[in-house]
This record gives structure tokens, C-alpha cells and sequence, in this order.
């Protein structure tokens, strides 16, 4: 039951990231390119696109350490990594079966990819604990 809440709150905390991450996209690249052509382009995927991850992981760490989210360090990484991966399936996987999503649809597919990748990163980062046997506060040696 624990896991299931850990999980889901670092999964909320990534759809909000990734969600933040896709709304920051355009105006950020509105900033640095104010012509089109293939240098707007480059420092779009070079420059804007990592720096924006970045940023969005460590807000990521900060909303996990703000609702005291042990550990957060490691779930914030591990979920920004994994999130961008699921991002990248999802984005191959919709090309290749040809599907036509709406114009809005990005800002659901990059929150679900994050929600999905921090909840990964919950489950996976959570279960180094130490023992679960409920032994290691009740005075028992062994």
C-alpha cells in the first residue's frame, strides 16, 4: 500500500514536471530563435530541449523534497531518464502505427510519459530500505 502511494505521488510530481516541461518549450524557444532556418533549429534540440529537462528535473527534486519524498535525489534522476526514454518509445511507437493525434494531444503525451517514468523510478528507488520484516525497531537481535 505504501509503494502504491510513493508511486503515485512521484507520479503526480512528474506529470506536472513533464506537463511544465512542454508549456516551457515554446515560449523559451520563441526567446532564442526570432528567425526560422537550421540554426534555430540546432540550438533547439542542442541547447533548449536539455536545459529545459534539467531544469524540470530539479524542479522535480524539489516538489519530491517539498512533500518530504525519501529519496528524492535519486527518483528525481532515475524519473527524468526514465520519462524521456518512455517519451521517446511513445513518440516512435504512435509514428510507426500512423496514428494522427490532435494539436493539443503533446502537452497529455509528455505528462503521462513523466508520470510514467517517475512512478517507475518510485518503485524501483523504493524498494532499497533495508529489511522489511518489521524486526529492526523491536529489540530483536538477528
Amino acid at each position: 500500500m505504501i509503494v502504491r502511494m510513493r508511486a503515485a505521488t512521484a507520479a503526480m510530481v512528474g506529470a506536472l514536471c513533464g506537463a511544465g516541461w512542454f508549456w516551457s518549450l515554446e515560449p523559451s524557444s520563441q526567446f532564442l530563435c526570432r528567425d526560422s532556418g537550421w540554426t534555430c533549429v540546432i540550438s533547439l534540440v542542442l541547447l533548449i530541449v536539455p536545459a529545459l529537462v534539467v531544469v524540470w528535473g530539479l524542479v522535480g527534486w524539489g516538489l519530491l523534497r517539498l512533500v518530504r519524498y525519501s529519496p528524492a535525489w535519486p527518483t528525481a534522476v532515475a524519473g527524468t531518464a526514465a520519462a524521456v526514454v518512455l517519451l521517446m518509445i511513445g513518440i516512435f511507437a504512435l509514428r510507426f502505427v500512423r496514428v494522427e493525434l490532435p494539436e493539443d494531444a503533446g502537452t497529455f503525451l509528455v505528462a503521462s510519459a513523466a508520470a510514467g517514468g517517475y512512478a517507475l523510478a518510485a518503485v524501483v528507488t523504493g524498494g532499497y530500505r533495508g529489511r522489511r520484516d518489521r524486526t529492526e525497531h523491536s529489540g530483536q537481535d538477528g
